[in-house]
């Protein structure tokens, strides 16, 4: 147990010793609660390498692997593209791919060092007390982060993207679509980062939220702020918990009320909500018993620094025999990043989008 008083400096601790780590799952739910008080815990790190899986966009995905890798009871960190729902759902993208993300990396860290809500510390692997000593007695040399890179390079124009919005507002009125949500991406050329832990200390201290994440995978780095769980599975159940709806928050109490309530009442903000919701819950019935899928809160405000957020969750009794890819196969991608139907969606996505998403609006986890 790490007392109150002793728990900040040792998160500051773990997270400058894990971000140099050179392999690193770093998971950190910033203090924030998430959304109806789901997950125990506060700090989750994977470090090092003992065993892992990569399948690249070039290959054939191997469910039967991934199933017998992932079916033992021990820790598991994970990676997937959205670009995985090309397998799922049957679908093909042609989109300019400069990054070349893998498909799914699963790994077995070497060490995994959790930190619970309560206080409590768990340290999994040989070594432990060792590592603990490392941990408590990092230092480094600078904190200073310098940054270079060039212009940005955007994956459309602002008149590409007014055009494709009419396009997608005329889809969905014709009755193509209910929903879709346009991405484009933008790109540092020449970027160079003297300290990405630090780069990725700094927009947590900017925009805490309850899923952050650091990830360092070969070549490949990841710093994440999201405020939003795609899936999680306790004590037999599945739960998932869409966001739909944005409003600004303020520091003045009245104003941020008045904000709050407008988001909560707004009638097109509903409307998407529980288009997402609905799909959510067919998601969650190919892999739960039947009628067992309920909304557990629908329309739940929830406030973060910068904005407050219209979060469900929706939750149902798994099948007895369901696992986590069984679990992955029937609910990827997440639909608040598709639309709704997702299937058509995310075809309209692949014609109109111009650069594949990779681990955007994919999903990092354990």
């Amino acid at each position: 147990m790490i007392k109150p008083d002793a728990r900040f400096q040792f998160k500051q601790q773990l997270r400058l010793y894990a971000v140099s780590h050179p392999e690193v799952f770093y998971l950190d739910s910033c203090d924030l609660p998430g959304a109806y008080d789901l997950g125990r815990y506060e700090v989750i790190v994977g470090l090092g390498i003992q065993e892992s899986v990569t399948i690249n966009k070039s290959e054939q995905v191997d469910w039967g692997v991934l199933r017998q890798f992932t079916s033992l009871e021990d820790w598991k960190f994970f990676t997937l593209s959205y670009d995985l729902k090309n397998d799922i759902d049957g679908l093909s993208s042609e989109n300019p791919d400069l990054l070349h993300w893998p498909l799914i990396h699963v790994v077995k860290p070497k060490h995994v060092v959790c930190l619970t809500r309560a206080g409590e510390l768990e340290v999994h692997g040989s070594g432990s007390e060792d590592l603990l000593n490392q941990i408590k007695s990092f230092r480094i040399e600078s904190t200073e982060i310098n940054l270079k890179c060039s212009e940005p390079i955007y994956s459309m124009t602002r008149a590409e993207h007014k055009e494709k919005v009419e396009y997608i507002k005329s889809q969905i009125a014709l009755g193509n679509l209910y929903e879709m949500n346009l991405c484009m991406e933008v790109a540092l050329p020449d970027f160079e980062c003297t300290n990405l832990g630090g780069l990725y200390t700094r927009l947590i201290e900017t925009s805490p939220t309850p899923f952050s994440c650091f990830v360092k995978s070969g070549s490949k780095h990841l710093i994440c702020a999201s405020p939003e769980r795609y899936i999680a599975r306790r004590n037999g159940r599945v739960y998932s918990q869409p966001i739909k709806g944005t409003s600004k928050r303020y520091d003045d109490e009245q104003k941020n009320k008045a904000s709050r309530l407008h988001l909560a009442n707004s009638l097109k903000e509903r409307a998407e909500h529980i288009m997402i919701v609905d799909l959510v819950r067919n998601d969650l019935s190919k892999v739960s018993n039947t009628g067992t899928v309920e909304v557990d809160e629908l329309f739940g405000i929830y406030g973060y620094r910068q904005v407050n957020q219209m979060i469900s969750t929706i939750s149902g009794q798994l099948n007895e025999n369901a696992s986590w890819i069984d679990c992955l196969k029937a609910s990827y991608p997440m639909g608040s990043m598709t639309g709704a139907p997702k299937h058509i969606t995310m075809q309209f996505i692949d014609a109109i989008e111009t650069a594949t998403r990779g681990w955007y609006s994919g999903s990092i986890g354990y």
